[in-house]
């Protein structure tokens, strides 16, 4: 027979609203009736809405994952990363992926603050976060890779994406390239923003003109990278490289290049974000900026259990960009 929360309430004594109080400690139970409830919890097993396993430490030994897309070999490296650290430390990992859906991001994030995990980790899907705070004073928060400083009392673990896009712009213009494209997943996101302010400083370096036409958005897909790259040489047939920010997107403008009988990197050079390991046995081998997702992954749960442990000395970590030159970029 499956023991309810009245069941619990009739045996102990108590009302029911009482039980309510000492699952949610919502209110001051006296240690009597607080002890006499919690004892028949432990006799029957019973954990309500599939909340804490252990009421006493108030503790489910489970944290959430939420990202804003899987699309990528980056993104899912830093997934495994988070679920690595969390099984080392006996966590239980629930991943939501939101798929960009800022409205379906913000009912996430409260469900899961009704006492389900311990604490979530977040990815978010835009820089518009100021909901976020009325969630972090009572539930450990860890943004990831992208963030807000909008956002208060949650710390962050991200990459250098400043650097990300400044060298690989620079490292074009270098090989004499003047009209760069780059080809972007999502707008208004820190990693975005980021990325295109190295690239105007870049140019600004060399005293060459920013154009916001040069920008186009792909999707984060290999079908919206090859679309985007199609869009931008047709419109500058100046363009002679491209940056392009997701490796899925840089298949697609690989294949499109292709089709159009465009060569690489001849007659346009490329830098692409994220090593998937396709990227060192595409024809030409691709020249990419990358991070350590894997990395980023655990220092985000080291992170997120300092602030579950309610520890004093936490703080956000920005980890260096750095890049693998092949030939797609006119190297080698």
């Amino acid at each position: 027979m499956k023991v309810t929360m009245k069941d619990i309430a009739r045996e102990a004594g108590v009302s029911v609203a009482t039980v309510s109080h000492v699952i949610n400690d919502t209110k001051n139970i006296t240690e009597v009736k607080k002890k006499k409830v919690l004892e028949i919890i432990d006799k029957y097993n019973y954990v309500p809405n599939s909340t804490a396993k252990n009421l006493r430490r108030k503790s489910t030994k489970t944290a959430a994952l939420v990202v804003s897309s899987s699309t990528d070999s980056f993104v899912n490296e830093m997934i495994f990363g988070v679920e690595k650290k969390a099984r080392e430390m006996g966590y239980s990992l629930l991943l939501v992926n939101t798929n960009e859906d800022a409205v379906y991001e913000e009912k996430t994030i409260k469900i899961l603050h009704s006492k389900m995990v311990d604490g979530i980790i977040l990815s978010p899907t835009s820089n518009d976060l100021d909901y976020l705070n009325k969630f972090t004073k009572s539930m450990p928060i860890v943004l990831v890779n992208r963030y807000n400083e909008v956002v208060k009392n949650a710390p962050r673990v991200t990459g250098d994406n400043y650097t990300i896009g400044f060298d690989a712009t620079e490292h074009l213009i270098e090989h004499g390239h003047n009209n760069i494209g780059l080809i972007y997943s999502v707008p208004n996101v820190s990693t975005t923003e980021e990325r295109i302010r190295g690239y105007k400083e870049a140019l600004e370096k060399y005293n060459l003109t920013y154009k916001n036409n040069y920008l186009e958005i792909g999707y984060g897909t290999v079908d919206g990278g090859g679309k985007a790259a199609e869009e931008l040489l047709k419109r500058h047939k100046e363009i002679t490289a491209l940056f392009i920010l997701n490796d899925f997107m840089t298949v697609g403008v690989i294949s499109k290049l292709r089709e159009l009988s465009i060569t690489i990197p001849d007659d346009i050079a490329l830098i692409g974000f994220g090593d998937s390991p396709a990227s060192a046995i595409i024809d030409p081998p691709v020249t990419n900026m990358i991070l350590p997702p894997q990395e980023i992954g655990e220092k985000a749960f080291k992170l997120l259990l300092k602030k579950i442990n309610k520890e004093n000395d936490i703080e956000n970590f920005e980890l260096p960009a750095s890049m693998v030159v092949r030939k797609s970029c006119g190297c080698q």
